[in-house]
């Protein structure tokens, strides 16, 4: 009570609070409003921090997680890490190891994490940062969307230095209640409300393009041919209600193909879908190689022959499949209009969008860019979506 209340305060000003409660209390209630996004990927280390002990020395049998061997933190912290996998998480190991060992290491009957949970396993000898990089590519995501842990203080040093915006964390691995610590700040940055769909199919759908890569699916041709044989699915929501909570999360959370980072609220974005004056359209996509769930949100209004796109946002896990192509090509289409214009704003991340504006325009945009149908369709390139729409009923 005394580290709360100011008698002083209360009678003065009517304000009964000290300073640093109330400064404790706004902040919880800051995140309880409107919490942190949550982060996309965790990268671990092996040795030391999944578990106790050098695998390349003591051997398979000789590393642990157990409680009457005093590493039960290391099978706390992978409990963790198969639950953020469940929950959506992208996990993978950066690890300076031989993969057979590895390998085998995760086929013992009490490993608290299965390798099915983690995609890629990055094992080299060379540096770690550029292991690190090659995990980021094959997630297709920021470093700032991800976390790096480390027992080693010179790898994760070495790995920020190459990706500064990545959350680089050493492992505790002799300190107990610093393992706590740990688990409740990947509680934090990684937690979210609901569960959605796309979550759950996120790693499956990373693992599948990139092993069908690997295994030669592209056939030695360009990435039309590729997409040809890939079957791509859209299917373009436009029917607004009720609010879907991806949509807003995509809006939300995304910022590499985000056109001017703008968020809303769910008061606000309901406000907004809701207008009979605007659009909205909740993108899907699927292949054979599996779904992407909803993957891009589209909002607008149109005046006239032209449209103003508000907001535009892509997962980039969507990248590099013509999409967005193909979502101008369904606005020109469905609204018959001779102008498209876009709410653009550069931002410090969003960079793939405004490399995308200027392919499409043929110079750097600005602010407030227009594109004319005929221009955009002599740019327009084969994408052998199979299309579909879901309108108002």
């Amino acid at each position: 009570m005394p580290d709360r209340f100011d008698v002083r305060s209360e009678l003065l000003t009517g304000f009964p609070y000290k300073l640093p409660h109330a400064k404790a209390l706004a902040s919880l209630l800051s995140q309880l409003v409107r919490g942190p996004v949550p982060q996309k990927g965790l990268i671990t280390d092996l040795d030391d921090t999944l578990w106790r002990g050098i695998l390349g020395e003591v051997g398979v049998n000789g590393i642990s997680w157990h409680l009457d061997q005093h590493s039960h933190m290391h099978g706390l912290y992978q409990q963790v890490l198969n639950a953020l996998s469940a929950e959506g998480v992208l996990v993978a190991v950066v690890s300076k190891n031989e993969r057979s060992l590895v390998e085998e290491a995760f086929r013992r009957r009490d490993i608290l994490i299965s390798s099915a949970a983690i995609f890629p396993f990055e094992l080299t000898w060379g540096a770690k940062s550029e292991a690190i990089a090659r995990v980021l590519k094959t997630w297709n995501v920021g470093p700032d969307s991800v976390v790096f842990i480390d027992d080693s203080p010179f790898e994760l040093a070495e790995g920020k230095t190459s990706h500064p915006e990545m959350e680089c964390i050493q492992f505790p691995t002799f300190d107990g209640p610093a393992i706590y610590e740990l688990l409740e700040r990947l509680r934090d940055r990684f937690g979210r409300s609901a569960i959605l769909e796309e979550d759950a199919i996120r790693l499956d759908s990373i693992r599948r393009t990139h092993v069908a890569a690997a295994e030669g699916d592209l056939g030695g041709e360009e990435l039309p041919r590729f997409l040809a044989q890939a079957e791509p699915e859209l299917t373009f929501d436009f029917s607004g209600l009720p609010m879907d909570p991806r949509a807003l999360e995509l809006v939300n959370k995304t910022n590499q193909f985000n056109l001017n980072a703008r968020r809303f609220t769910e008061n606000s974005f309901q406000s907004y879908v809701g207008n009979p004056a605007a659009f909205s359209s909740v993108v899907s996509y699927r292949d054979k190689y599996g779904p992407l769930g909803k993957i891009a949100v589209l909002m607008g209004r149109k005046n006239g022959r032209k449209l103003r796109i508000d907001t535009w946002v892509m997962s980039c896990r969507a990248f590099s499949r013509h999409i967005e192509y193909q979502c101008l090509k369904e606005l020109f289409d469905r609204f018959d209009v001779d102008e498209i214009e876009f709410d653009y704003l550069p931002t410090e991340r969003n960079t793939p969008l405004g490399e995308f504006l200027g392919k499409i325009l043929g110079v750097p945009p600005r602010p407030g860019p227009c594109l004319f149908r005929k221009e955009f369709l002599e740019k327009f390139p084969e994408t052998f979506h199979s299309v579909q729409e879901v309108a108002h009923e």
